[in-house]
């Protein structure tokens, strides 16, 4: 009688186990595909609407920026008497706003790397996307780091490979990691675990079960994931360009400000 009690609570053990594997893998599969699928996808929505304004914005800022340092330079060379050397002005603002300019470049860079991705990627529909859902969601199973603690770096290196190739959608490289792992699906690790074994992986699992679906919430909740339903809202995308392009608009006619004052002291007008 005892030790049918002391089996059924190991098979009972045993199912919250692979439940709460089953639920860890749930939500590791959508961080995954939000991570390497969506995000990207939404970053480059981004890049294309909104992101080339916001590069244009940083360049006013910084052509602003570089007209009132000018003007501030030039004042202070006239304030001492000496004479205002154009090129070595241009020289100074270069090297100072070299920070400022690399900031740019930067943005500039990753704006194109997102358009090049967005030219070049397809959207994959039908049995394909299916496919590729299912070898990812089998893959996970076998590989994650999260649920195989204790797996071989080859393993790690195969699990790198199929994000990878999930990120990019490479059917053929996911089929032939299926296949190549197969033998890590009928493993069981706990097969010769005891009671008390099992009530500890319970009690892990719980913990991670928690911090992996806390995870994946903080995910949904931050940008660029946030900004998902936003983007194809006509009316909200609109608003946010006409705003960015009210401040570009106010850069430059800063910016307009600076170097009239400034050419009026270099002529030999008096700068406030």
């Amino acid at each position: 009688m005892e030790e049918a009690v002391e089996l059924d609570r190991g098979q009972m053990l045993r199912e919250r186990i692979e439940g709460m594997r089953r639920g860890i893998a749930s939500a590791l599969l959508r961080i995954d595909e939000i991570t390497l699928q969506i995000n990207p996808q939404i970053e480059a929505d981004y890049a294309v609407k909104i992101g080339c304004y916001e590069n244009e914005l940083l360049q006013a800022q910084i052509a602003a920026r570089r007209s009132k340092r000018r003007l501030a330079l030039v004042q202070a060379r006239i304030n001492r008497g000496e004479t205002v050397d154009a090129l070595e002005i241009e020289n100074q603002l270069d090297a100072e706003l070299a920070a400022w300019e690399a900031q740019l470049q930067a943005r500039v860079d990753d704006y194109l790397e997102k358009l090049k991705k967005r030219t070049h990627s397809e959207a994959m529909i039908g049995q394909d996307a299916e496919e590729l859902k299912a070898l990812h969601r089998e893959l996970v199973k076998r590989l994650h780091p999260d649920l195989h603690g204790n797996q071989s770096d080859r393993e790690r290196q195969l699990f790198d490979v199929a994000q990878a190739a999930f990120k990019t959608g490479d059917l053929d490289v996911l089929r032939s990691l299926e296949a190549a792992t197969r033998y890590l699906a009928k493993r069981d690790v706990l097969a010769h675990a005891t009671e008390d074994e099992l009530a500890v992986e319970c009690e892990l699992l719980e913990i991670q079960l928690e911090m992996t679906k806390r995870r994946l919430e903080q995910l949904e909740a931050s940008a660029p994931y946030n900004l998902r339903d936003k983007l194809r809202n006509i009316d909200w995308v609109c608003a946010r360009v006409d705003d960015i392009r009210a401040r570009i608009a106010e850069q430059n006619k800063v910016k307009k400000e600076y170097d009239s004052r400034c050419h009026a002291l270099e002529e030999g007008g008096h700068a406030d």
